[in-house]
């Protein structure tokens, strides 16, 4: 985990790594046990990126629906079809995890719905409590100050330094194109100052195989 404070506020912004975010996804069944999917769902699709209102119905629209879920060419992946969002007035696309995916088709299936229902028929506040309460296993200060922002917070880092680890050199464009920032100067101003956040530890540890330390004559 890592920590700034708000430039311009109180309170701080957080970016989990990757361990925490597997626990904070483990920890969304009910306190019996029972298996939450919906919970679990909102919180995958907050790491994907996604705004509180463009997971659940809003008016921004009606949330995450099986209909907004594409397979790529040969069905090499998917990805998800966000409505018109706050930011942005045109449609975006984000990539999402195959497990993501089925999550969504499951989910539909046990409903009984129809394809363009929204998956997570619940209001922003739950949202809100849901995470939460899924964070109250983690350590400080995330058990406390954890919130929607962070986890697309997280999610905007991770993805940025993966594109840019990975040698492509419109990293910083397709990040914020995924993440509906505006693809301009404010855009770009917002997306830095408030969302991109400090090099994960996971591409620290990469990079150190790769720096030329020098240790002294052996011994």
């Amino acid at each position: 985990m890592q920590t700034r404070p708000h430039a311009e506020q109180q309170g701080i912004k957080l970016w989990l790594n990757q361990s925490e975010q597997y626990a904070l996804l483990a920890n969304t069944d009910d306190r019996d046990g029972r298996p939450r999917p919906e919970r679990k769902l909102a919180l995958s699709l907050g790491l994907h990126g996604l705004r509180t209102d463009e997971i659940v119905p809003s008016s921004n629209g009606p949330g995450v629906t099986e209909g907004d879920v594409r397979a790529l060419e040969n069905e090499q992946g998917y990805v998800l079809e966000i409505q018109d969002g706050k930011t942005t007035s045109s449609k975006r696309e984000v990539p999402l995890a195959p497990d993501v995916a089925r999550d969504i088709f499951s989910m539909k299936r046990a409903a009984r719905a129809r394809q363009d229902d929204p998956i997570i028929d619940y209001g922003k506040r739950t949202l809100r409590k849901w995470v939460k309460d899924a964070a109250e296993d983690l350590a400080p200060p995330a058990n406390e100050e954890l919130s929607m922002h962070d986890l697309r917070r997280t999610w905007a880092t991770q993805t940025f330094y993966a594109l840019a680890m990975d040698g492509v050199p419109i990293a910083e464009a397709l990040t914020m194109s995924w993440g509906g920032w505006a693809q301009n100067q404010n855009g770009r101003s917002t997306f830095r100052e408030a969302y991109l956040g400090p090099v994960p530890d996971h591409v620290v540890r990469k990079c150190l195989k790769a720096i030329p330390y020098e240790t002294g004559p052996e011994r």
